[in-house]
C-alpha cells in the first residue's frame, strides 16, 4: 500500500498523466508539466519530493518519466495509482509513434520533415531550457552543488563521459559530502 500521504483520485491521476504525456520535449518538458500540476496548483507534492523522484527515475534501467510516473502514482493511489498513471504516461506517446510510422512512408521523404527542424524543435528546447532553469533556481551560487554540475557538464560535453555514469558519480558525491541535515523518525 502506498505510504501515508495525500491521495488523488483514479480519474484525476489519469487525466494528470494523460495531460502530461502530451507534453513535447521530452522528460523535461513532462517534469515541468508534473511540477505545474502537482506542486504548484494541487500542492500535493513538494518541488523537493518531485525532483528527487526524477532524479531516481534518471538511473533506473526504464525511461525516466515512466518511472516517475510508476513512482507518483504509486505515492498517491497505491498499486491500481501506478497502473493508472503508467498507462495515462505512455498512451500519447503510443499513439504519436503508431502515427508517425504509419505516415513515415508518405512524409519521409519530403518537406515536412524540414518544418519539424524548424518549429517543433524549438519549441522543444525551449520546454527543455524552462524544465533545466526550474530544477536549478534553488541552487545557491556559487555552491557545491553547482561546482558538481558544472563539472558534469563539462565530463559529458568535453569528455564524452557516459550519462549513467556521471549520475552515479554525482550521487556519490552527494552521498559522501553534501548530505542535508538529518531527519528525526517521523
Amino acid at each position: 500500500m502506498a505510504t501515508a500521504g495525500p491521495r488523488l483520485p483514479l480519474a484525476q491521476l489519469f487525466r494528470v498523466f494523460f495531460r502530461a504525456g502530451w507534453g513535447f520535449g521530452g522528460g523535461l518538458a513532462v517534469l515541468a508539466l508534473l511540477e505545474e500540476e502537482l506542486v504548484t496548483r494541487r500542492r500535493i507534492m513538494t518541488r523537493g519530493d518531485l525532483i528527487t523522484l526524477w532524479s531516481i527515475g534518471r538511473i533506473v534501467p526504464c525511461g525516466t518519466m515512466t518511472a516517475v510516473a510508476v513512482a507518483i502514482g504509486y505515492r498517491l493511489g497505491g498499486v491500481p495509482g501506478t497502473a493508472v498513471a503508467l498507462v495515462a504516461m505512455i498512451l500519447p506517446g503510443f499513439v504519436c509513434i503508431v502515427a508517425l510510422a504509419a505516415s513515415y512512408a508518405v512524409l519521409g521523404h519530403g518537406i515536412a520533415l524540414d518544418y519539424v527542424r524548424v518549429t517543433l524543435i524549438p519549441a522543444a528546447l525551449g520546454l527543455i531550457l524552462v524544465s533545466a532553469v526550474r530544477i536549478g533556481r534553488e541552487i545557491p551560487i556559487p555552491s557545491p552543488e553547482l561546482a558538481i554540475a558544472a563539472a558534469a557538464l563539462v565530463a559529458a560535453v568535453w569528455f564524452r563521459i557516459n550519462p549513467t555514469l556521471l549520475l552515479f558519480g554525482g550521487g556519490v558525491i552527494g552521498a559522501l559530502f553534501l548530505r542535508g541535515p538529518a531527519k528525526g523518525p517521523t
